[in-house]
């Protein structure tokens, strides 16, 4: 069975995430990640289009999985892969214009209304589940564990 399968980053710092405000009215943000090419791991797929798209450079090894969403789309599933990174903020320069009119560091309930139901539900369920554990996490290494939404 054909599906699309997808790659976000989860990109956080405190109450913060990163948002990518999207070319257009009304105002919608959206994760930074694209489509997976064959013969890519989903990880790859991730810091291939994050760097294309912004100017963020990540290294493998960098993130860690988080969650996956499986949405049935109007001809195939759409499987998005969620990954988590903790960093400082900084001004990140946009490098798709046609795409994204700028990156923004935002406070992950005023950026919900203004996301897709995917990457709502990924932002939502880390800051409900994990963000509450920041200091266990902390004593873990910073370890968050994966999880599967459908």
């Amino acid at each position: 069975m054909k599906r699309v399968v997808k790659s976000r980053l989860v990109a956080l710092h405190k109450n913060k995430v990163l948002v990518l405000q999207k070319v257009g009215r009304p105002l919608r943000y959206t994760l930074p990640g694209g489509v997976k090419k064959k013969k890519e791991t989903e990880e790859e797929t991730l810091i291939r289009e994050v760097g294309e798209e912004i100017k963020l450079r990540l290294a493998p090894g960098e993130v860690q999985f988080y969650l996956s969403h499986i949405k049935k789309g109007k001809v195939m599933p759409v499987i998005r892969n969620y990954f988590l990174i903790q960093l400082q903020p900084s001004v990140i320069k946009i490098k798709e214009k046609h795409k994204f009119e700028a990156a923004f560091w935002v406070d992950w309930k005023e950026a919900l209304p203004f996301m897709d139901q995917s990457d709502r539900l990924a932002v939502r369920s880390y800051f409900k589940s994990f963000g509450r554990k920041t200091k266990k996490n902390e004593k873990n290494g910073g370890q968050f564990s994966s999880r599967l939404a459908m």
